[in-house]
């Protein structure tokens, strides 16, 4: 059974969309971020001693691995990458008018640019949209 998706979960999957736009960006923050945190400064200049040895990359490393909204940027990252690798030509061009152009036009005015009529052009994003659904596991592409 196909579960449909609602009209929040619609909006929620475009703003995933939206948010793809600069997920780069946002890694690469939450990266330097991890990577030089801000810290108070140690009045224990003389320093304590650990009896475990780690090296800073693997500290590094194990931030990385887990900070939950680094984790999310990336799955976010996946989810769309898979989605747009999925899509047609038609939806192709959808998703670049409205996501990925400077204008960021409206579902009316995609539909005026594309001559489709909004009854069409709102049935052509659902479509669009359940791709990434699936790539997220909200629903099945059966």
């Amino acid at each position: 059974m196909i579960q449909q998706l609602t009209k929040s979960r619609l909006l929620e999957l475009e703003e995933d969309f939206k948010e793809y736009q600069q997920v780069n960006y946002n890694i690469a923050v939450r990266v330097v971020s991890l990577e030089h945190p801000w810290t108070e400064s140690d009045s224990n200049t003389g320093g304590g001693s650990s009896g475990v040895i780690i090296k800073p990359q693997e500290i590094l490393a194990i931030k990385k691995d887990e900070d939950k909204e680094l984790q999310r940027l990336f799955k976010l990252k996946a989810d769309c990458e898979r989605a747009i690798d999925k899509m047609s030509d038609e939806q192709l061009e959808m998703y670049n008018l409205r996501f990925a152009n400077s204008d960021y036009l409206g579902w009316y005015e995609i539909a005026d640019r594309l001559n489709y009529s909004v009854r069409s052009i709102y049935n052509k994003r659902y479509k669009l949209l359940e791709l990434l659904a699936v790539e997220k596991g909200l629903t099945s592409s059966e």
